[in-house]
């Protein structure tokens, strides 16, 4: 009998399974290719509380400064005291997940791609693997499957708000440190970001004008890097706060449920504390032996009491940057390079609660309400 069924074999599903398995659940984990950790859709910046939160050994970089260039050029280093992100590997990361969760006793089993889930009873989840169909009978499915989640859809539940198409490549440089790069010819509604890999750096930007691609291979070739590109991967980034994560028999998690960050698109550290909020609802509702949505829903609230507050927060900040020009951006950067408002970035920046930092900019610098307006004023 399998009790918990874990879709998807990412950081966020495998954290759901170690804690489902740890506590006696037999859980199996269905993962569609064929390796952990790859391909790598990720750039890996990630805070020092994902390093905390899973002891991880997968850290490569520890950046002391970040740089972030305006369309026109100006760059604002920030350069902050306490330690902000460190890079991890994200295959070894995943690894490193993947044989938690197996240690704990869940079964990951490669190479199966779901096709359908229903509810009749208990969930049923369709699935071919290497070639043959199979099905698996739960108590509970976990929707841990991406952007373009099955589970998602075949439960009905929502859509993400708005969808980034994302392209990501691998190159070779002796050149690493952090940097953004802003503007409507790099990457317009988002941002392009260089961080360090294990064999050079990941360059890689989204945009929602639908030329991913075309703005990342101008991006190399005015750095003179198009021809020491090792790997191009792409994918997309879901966005928005899911009014419903939760079904009968079932919860969503992760990118599936759009725990990403509106302003940078990361979501390990809010997909993980997500899974933990996850398991604990699924683990004392398989104890009580009710598994309906009324019962799950508990995990959805739970998130948004946190998770959503954030998420919602940054969409409305991300409406605003979408809105700036060029050149509003190119002053915003000017504005923020003065020493007192840079010296609050570095103190009070934080890369997994970006809305925390607006209250005190704004105190510091009044004049920022010229390109924010009463929206943002109004989220505080």
């Amino acid at each position: 009998m399998t009790e918990v069924v874990v879709v998807g074999a990412g950081p966020v599903g495998l954290r759901v399974a170690k804690n489902t398995a740890k506590a006696g659940y037999n859980t199996v984990v269905l993962e569609k290719n064929s390796v952990i950790g790859k391909p790598v859709q990720c750039a890996g910046l990630v805070s020092p509380r994902v390093v905390e939160l899973t002891d991880t050994e997968s850290v490569i970089e520890k950046p002391k400064k970040a740089v972030i260039n305006s369309p026109s050029g100006k760059s604002l280093t920030i350069e902050a005291k306490k330690k902000k992100a460190v890079v991890i590997d994200r295959a070894k990361f995943d690894r490193e997940m993947a044989m938690k969760a197996s240690k704990s006793g869940a079964d990951i089993r490669l190479k199966s791609v779901v096709k359908n889930t229903t509810c009749d009873g208990r969930r049923e989840v369709e699935y071919i693997r290497e070639g043959r169909k199979e099905t698996l009978k739960a108590d509970v499915v976990i929707g841990a499957d991406g952007p373009t989640s099955i589970v998602r859809r075949t439960a009905g539940l929502p859509s993400p708000e708005e969808v980034l198409p994302a392209v990501q490549a691998v190159v070779v440089s002796d050149d690493n440190p952090v940097q953004i790069h802003l503007g409507s010819k790099t990457a317009p509604g988002f941002f392009l970001y260089e961080v360090p890999f294990s064999t050079g750096k990941l360059i890689g930007l989204a945009s929602d004008d639908g030329a991913t691609y075309k703005h990342l291979i101008e991006f190399l070739k005015s750095k003179g890097l198009d021809n020491k590109v090792i790997t191009l991967l792409s994918g997309t980034i879901p966005l928005g706060n899911l009014e419903k994560t939760v079904d009968e028999r079932l919860c969503l998690v992760g990118d599936s449920a759009c725990h990403v960050k509106p302003l940078s698109g990361g979501g390990i550290y809010l997909g993980l504390k997500a899974a933990d909020i996850c398991s604990d609802v699924v683990i004392n509702a398989l104890e009580e032996g009710d598994l309906s949505e009324r019962r799950l829903s508990e995990y959805h609230e739970r998130c948004q009491q946190d998770i959503g507050k954030q998420i919602s927060r940054g969409m409305k900040i991300r409406k605003i940057i979408q809105s700036m020009s060029d050149d509003e951006i190119n002053e915003l950067i000017s504005t923020l390079k003065k020493d007192k408002v840079k010296r609050v970035i570095e103190e009070k920046g934080d890369i997994d609660y970006h809305s925390k930092i607006f209250k005190p900019l704004l105190k510091t610098a009044p004049e920022l309400l010229k390109f924010t307006g009463p929206v943002l004023k109004s989220l505080f």
